[in-house]
C-alpha cells in the first residue's frame, strides 16, 4: 500500500505538458476540462518562473489593466495562468465546442500572447471534438497547438515530450517548410546578389561564427532550472559555445524558430527528449548528443564537454581551469570533515526521480564522494540505456539492487527527492538528511538562483552533502 500510495502522487503527463508550453514565453495554456484539473496547475505555474502578469479588460472604456490577482472570471477564476473550460457533465455529453469557443474569443480580444496551447484533459480528450481548426478560425494568425491527453497514468515525461513534438510538428515544421518553398523560389535571385544558399535545410551561418547548440529536456518544472539554465550558459560560454534555444525552460517562439540554426542538439534528460533529438535529426539532419544524465558532478561535466567538444572542435581547456579550481576547494572542506568524524566516505543515500537523474546523482556520489546507495527509485520517466549503464554501475562498485527497494522504506543517511517524499519519511521519525532535488518542494523561497549542475552546482550539491551528514552527529 506505502509504494502505491507514493507513486500516486508522481506528476503525470498532463502535468509535463502544460508545464512544457508554460515553459515558453508569452504562451497561453487552456486547459479544456473541469475546474479540478486547473488549480494545482495554475497555482504552481505562476510561482514557478518570472513572467508578466496576464492583462484583462478593465471594467470601463475597453483599455486593458494588470491583473491583481483577485479577479473573479470564468475563465481564470482568481488564478493568472492556466485558464480553464471548466467542462461539466452537461459538455461530456453535448460536446465542448461551443464552450471552448467562447473561452478562445475571451482569450483573444483579452490577453496578449505569441502562442495559444489548447490541452484536452484526459476526459475531454474521449469526447472526439476536433478544437484544432475552430481554434485556428477564431485566433488567427497567431498559431496554436493542440495536445491530447487520453493516456492519463502516463509519466511527466511521456507529456512532456508530446507536447514539444506537438509543437515542432504543428507549428515549427510547417512554418520551416513554408520557408525553404520560398527560399527554393528565389535561390537563382539569390546567386546573383552573391547570397550563400542554405546548407543541409538549416539558416547558414558565417564563417567563424561562434558555436551554438539547443539545450532539450529542461522544464521550469525542474528544481533549479532557473540557476541550471544559468549554469549550463557560463560553461558553454567558457568553451566558446553559444546556447540557442532551450525548448520549456524560458526560451521564446522566436527563439524556438531559430531552433535549425544551431550545431548540436544536445539531449540533458534522455527520458524527457531524446525523441525530440531525433525529430530535429530527421527533419534538418542536425547531429545530436545524447548525455546519459544531466551533468552532475565534476566527473560528469567533463565528460559531457569533452564530447561536445570533439563532436563541435572546440576548446573545453577553460572549462578543465574552471573545474580543477572547483576541485580544489570541494577536496580542503571535504578533507575537513573527513579529518574530522571520517564523512563521507561508506554513507549511504537513496534517490528517486527519472533514470537519468537517479544515475547522474548516484555516479557522482559513489565515484566521488564514495557514498553506497541504499536505495534508487524510479519513480518517474524511464530511458532503457540509462538503466543499463545504470545497472553497470550498481555491478562495478557491487552495490546489489537498490532500485528495487521502496524509497518509503529506506534507512539511508542523505534521501534526495520531493518533498512529498521526505515529509513522509520524516513522519516515520528516522535519522536522516532529506535534500531536494525536484518538485514539488518544501516551500523554500530562493531568491538567489541556485543549481546542482555543473561547477557550481557541484560544490553546492557537496556543501549540502556535508552539512547534511553534519546535521545527524
Amino acid at each position: 500500500m506505502t509504494g502505491h500510495c507514493s507513486k500516486n502522487i508522481t506528476p503525470d503527463s498532463i502535468t509535463g505538458m502544460i508545464f512544457a508550453m508554460e515553459g515558453i514565453k508569452n504562451t497561453v495554456v487552456l486547459l479544456n476540462g473541469p475546474m479540478g484539473c486547473k488549480f494545482y496547475h495554475s497555482t504552481t505555474s505562476q510561482f514557478l518562473a518570472l513572467r508578466p502578469p496576464l492583462y484583462l479588460s478593465a471594467a470601463e472604456g475597453g483599455e486593458k489593466a494588470p491583473v491583481d490577482y483577485n479577479f473573479l472570471n470564468d475563465w481564470f477564476f482568481r488564478q493568472s495562468r492556466v485558464p480553464s473550460t471548466y467542462l461539466d457533465g452537461y459538455d461530456y455529453v453535448y460536446g465542448t465546442k461551443e464552450k471552448a469557443a467562447e473561452g478562445l474569443r475571451y482569450l483573444k480580444e483579452n490577453v496578449g500572447f505569441d502562442l495559444l496551447v489548447i490541452v484536452n484533459s484526459p476526459g475531454a480528450s474521449l469526447i472526439g471534438d476536433h478544437l484544432l481548426e475552430t481554434a485556428r478560425e477564431i485566433i488567427g494568425s497567431r498559431p496554436v497547438v493542440m495536445l491530447e491527453s487520453p493516456g492519463y497514468s502516463g509519466s511527466f515525461c511521456d507529456g512532456y515530450q508530446e507536447a514539444i513534438l506537438a509543437l515542432l510538428r504543428q507549428v515549427l515544421l510547417p512554418e520551416r517548410e513554408q520557408k525553404e518553398s520560398r527560399e527554393a523560389a528565389g535561390q537563382e535571385e539569390k546567386k546573383r546578389e552573391g547570397q550563400r544558399q542554405q546548407e543541409n535545410g538549416r539558416g547558414g551561418k558565417e564563417n567563424g561564427s561562434a558555436k551554438s547548440v539547443n539545450l532539450l529536456g529542461m522544464s521550469i518544472w525542474q528544481r533549479y532550472w532557473e540557476g541550471d539554465l544559468a549554469e549550463l550558459k557560463r560553461l558553454f560560454s567558457l568553451c566558446g559555445i553559444q546556447v540557442n534555444c532551450c525548448p520549456g525552460a524560458g526560451s521564446s517562439l522566436a527563439e524556438l524558430r531559430r531552433l535549425p540554426e544551431a550545431d548540436l542538439n544536445v539531449v540533458l534528460y534522455p527520458e524527457m527528449s531524446r525523441k525530440t533529438g531525433e525529430l530535429l535529426r530527421e527533419a534538418w539532419d542536425m547531429p545530436c548528443y545524447v548525455c546519459p544524465g544531466p551533468p552532475v558532478g565534476f566527473d560528469g561535466v567533463i565528460r559531457m564537454f569533452e564530447e561536445i567538444g570533439r563532436i563541435l572542435e572546440t576548446d573545453i581547456s577553460p572549462l578543465r581551469e574552471a573545474c580543477d579550481r572547483a576541485r580544489a576547494l570541494a577536496w580542503n572542506k571535504i578533507d575537513g570533515i573527513y579529518q574530522m568524524c571520517g564523512l563521507p566516505d561508506g554513507c549511504t543515500f537513496a534517490i528517486e526521480g527519472d533514470s537519468s537523474v537517479v544515475y547522474a546523482y548516484s555516479r557522482f556520489f559513489m565515484e566521488y564522494l564514495g557514498m553506497m546507495p541504499d536505495c534508487l527509485s524510479l519513480t518517474g520517466g524511464k530511458d532503457a540505456e540509462v538503466s543499463e549503464m545504470l545497472r553497470q554501475l550498481l555491478d562495478e562498485y557491487g552495490a546489489g539492487s537498490p532500485e528495487k527497494k521502496e524509497i518509503l522504506d529506506t534507512r539511508a543517511e542523505l534521501v534526495f527527492g520531493e518533498a512529498n517524499t521526505i515529509a513522509a519519511l520524516k513522519t516515520r521519525n528516522r535519522a536522516f538528511c532529506g535534500i531536494e532535488i525536484s518538485q514539488p518542494g518544501m516551500g523554500y523561497t530562493d531568491v538567489l538562483p541556485k543549481t546542482q549542475l555543473g561547477v557550481t552546482g557541484s560544490l553546492f550539491l557537496i556543501e549540502q552533502v556535508l552539512n547534511g551528514l553534519m546535521s545527524k552527529l
